[in-house]
């Protein structure tokens, strides 16, 4: 348990939050639906660029590194075909090369549970890489933390992760008092949950 907790993200950085059933959760869904919604996509992208041009620094300074050589992107684990949205959505946009990583079609979609087995990193050197791994949604985090895990297992020196929504449950009881703290309050670009 000890190597897998060495090989997770060295941090976890969400844009926003993402309240079940709000504009932001819908967002994250419709973007990626069949067909995508162009103005979800062009919102999402948005927020992502502006958070890369005004929050990129605070995320490699928290991380202790210079800057990033590649990119990844949390694949689908569910068979969904060719590239993922998310990813075909950045493009080139960061000029960064892209990491590789491939979900294992034999762990179900629907395990939520952190598996070293989950992803798999095919071609390319990433000994002392520092990756700015994305995702759209956190829920769980098993997914974000496999992909981090199979990336240092790649040699990945450094692993940050980006994800746009941080998805809340207001019938869970524990996020009741978030809930509570943010629904009054506008979301700021210019702050960062590692904001210096």
């Amino acid at each position: 348990m000890t190597l897998a907790r060495s090989r997770v993200a060295d941090i976890v950085v969400p844009i926003s939050y993402a309240v079940k059933r709000a504009q932001h959760a819908h967002g994250l869904a419709a973007y990626k639906a069949q067909p995508p919604s162009w103005e979800s996509q062009t919102n999402l992208l948005s927020l992502l660029l502006l958070f890369v041009k005004e929050h990129l620094g605070c995320v490699a300074r928290a991380s202790r590194v210079a800057g990033w050589s590649h990119a990844a992107v949390v694949p689908s684990t569910r068979n969904r075909p060719g590239e993922h949205p998310l990813r075909a959505l950045v493009g080139g946009r960061l000029g960064l090369p892209w990491a590789e990583l491939s979900a294992n079609p034999h762990i179900p979609s629907e395990v939520r549970e952190f598996r070293v087995d989950r992803f798999e990193v095919s071609g390319g050197d990433l000994r002392g890489a520092r990756v700015l791994l994305l995702d759209d949604t956190w829920t769980t985090g098993s997914r974000v933390q496999s992909a981090s895990y199979a990336l240092k297992l790649a040699g990945a020196d450094k692993v940050a992760a980006v994800v746009l929504g941080r998805h809340v449950n207001p019938e869970w009881e524990g996020w009741k008092p978030i809930i509570q703290e943010i629904k009054d309050k506008s979301f700021r670009s210019d702050r960062c949950a590692v904001h210096s």
